[in-house]
């Protein structure tokens, strides 16, 4: 199986390009909640669309119902999500403003970062941002596996 030279090359660099990505969104998220660990703000994303059950939020993170269960029980604890008498859970306005602040944050230390490369050059990064969200995106939907491979 060979691999034409343009895909051998552009593999390292959209490796190199999530890694930096990644660490930006770590950064955001220390720079604006410390404290709340990184399954506890998978949790707010996942509660970020609707509200959602226990068994739902263990199934969209691949963590077994207890743990789930202690990430939400610490997370009413902080106020930053509220218990439905469904049983369902959402987030209180708290847990709103933090997955908020994250975003503003990630969204300035990206405008920062495309702020380095030649004025010329940015609207080309722009838009090959705007293209490869619309080639990735569709891949968040594909069901996850619990397998680490």
């Amino acid at each position: 199986m060979s691999v034409e030279p343009e895909h051998a090359e552009a593999s390292p660099a959209a490796q190199h390009v999530a890694q930096t990505m990644i660490r930006l969104w770590q950064q955001a998220h220390e720079d604006v909640a410390p404290t709340i660990s990184e399954k506890e703000m998978r949790v707010l994303l996942v509660l970020s669309g609707e509200p959602a059950n226990r068994d739902r939020i263990a199934r969209d993170l691949c963590l077994s119902v207890p743990s789930a269960t202690r990430l939400l029980d610490q997370l009413e604890q902080r106020t930053l999500v509220r218990r439905h008498p469904s049983g369902a859970f959402s987030l209180t306005g708290a847990g709103t403003c933090v997955l908020e602040a994250t975003r503003q944050r990630r969204r300035h230390l990206l405008e920062q970062t495309l702020a380095t490369a030649a004025a010329p050059d940015r609207p080309v990064l722009r838009d090959t941002f705007n293209q490869l969200y619309g080639v990735v995106s569709p891949l968040a939907r594909v069901p996850r596996s619990r397998s680490p491979l």
